[in-house]
């Protein structure tokens, strides 16, 4: 009786939503269904997060980036970035590099639900780097998490960067790097105007300055 009871309700609603157009669907979908979605969400979140754990016992993780709401550089164009700065690096067969794409902090949909996520992530020091937009770094600047970039980078590539870098709008302090006159935008189609944040140097710091010699051509430094 309840299995027809439910059967009977998932084919009115469907039948609800054929008639709906795209946006009004993705309202009613929304409204109505938020709290289960947002459950499912994090539910597989926790699945991914036991799966990552499990390959991290058997993996050292030598560099966690994410790619927060990047629409132009497709996933082709980041994994040859890996591949290149991989090889570069010369890892053994159980040191791995993450690019993370899954984040999305501006679509209504996911952005609840990326935001726990993204949280979590760098909350727990998983994320090295970000690489995102201005908003998002205006947004998270004062929740601790991205970094002081003088903490990381000596006086002369900080005075080198200077035009490049954006600073926190309440302390002033450098907390990213603009992309823009990296090989990033050119070599492999990141936008201009993303910005890169170091969110930890609790992983592999040694690795994070090595990836910034290399988007920015130079073996010895950052510039």
């Amino acid at each position: 009786m309840a299995g027809e009871k439910f059967k009977k309700s998932f084919l009115e609603e469907k039948e609800k939503l054929k008639k709906m157009t795209p946006p009004d669907r993705r309202w009613y979908i929304w409204n109505y269904y938020r709290v289960p979605i947002l459950i499912g969400l994090v539910v597989l979140f926790i699945l991914y997060q036991a799966g990552g754990a499990f390959l991290r016992s058997r993996q050292d993780c030598m560099l966690y980036c994410a790619f927060i709401n990047q629409t132009p550089a497709g996933e082709s164009q980041l994994a040859r970035l890996k591949d290149d700065f991989y090889a570069r690096e010369n890892f053994s067969g159980l040191q791995v590099i993450t690019f993370d794409t899954s984040i999305n902090l501006t679509d209504d949909l996911y952005s609840d639900a990326s935001s726990i996520v993204f949280q979590s992530l760098t909350g727990t020091d998983t994320v090295d780097i970000v690489i995102t937009k201005q908003s998002i770094m205006e947004q998270y600047h004062n929740q601790n998490v991205f970094l002081n970039l003088q903490d990381l980078l000596p006086p002369q590539d900080l005075e080198l960067l200077e035009t490049a870098l954006f600073c926190d709008p309440e302390t002033s302090n450098p907390i990213g790097i603009y992309l823009k006159n990296s090989i990033l935008p050119s070599a492999y189609g990141l936008d201009e105007d993303s910005i890169l944040g170091v969110c930890t140097l609790n992983n592999h710091p040694d690795v994070i300055q090595d990836f910034l010699s290399f988007i920015f051509h130079n073996s010895s430094g950052t510039s």
